[in-house]
């Protein structure tokens, strides 16, 4: 049997019960507990102004420019070019960029 035992220890050793992993068990709570994560704005600062349905955004480094819906929904993200970039094709509709609010006609 200690022959046995070298040859495959992994078969005498007892089971670790895991403690790290989700509790298959829901748990009631009396309040509506709601995770949202937090909006993400442009990592650089860039200056954005409304032509019509066209968004003029002017950055001076090459970044990622993420749009949300009205209601705080990851949409899309823009990338952006160092220098001036024209933001066109949003269906109509409110968007949160950079936490400011732009309204497409």
């Amino acid at each position: 049997m200690a022959a046995l035992a070298l040859l495959m220890p992994w078969r005498l050793t007892a089971q670790v019960q895991r403690t790290d992993s989700l509790s298959t068990q829901s748990t009631v709570t009396s309040q509506r507990e709601e995770v949202r994560p937090r909006m993400m704005t442009s990592p650089l600062p860039v200056n954005i102004r409304q032509q019509g349905r066209q968004l003029c955004v002017q950055s001076r480094y090459n970044q990622l420019l993420p749009v949300y819906t009205e209601g705080g929904t990851f949409y899309t993200a823009f990338r952006l070019s160092k220098g001036t970039n024209w933001l066109s094709g949003l269906p109509k509709g409110t968007y949160l960029i950079n936490n400011r609010k732009f309204t497409i006609y």
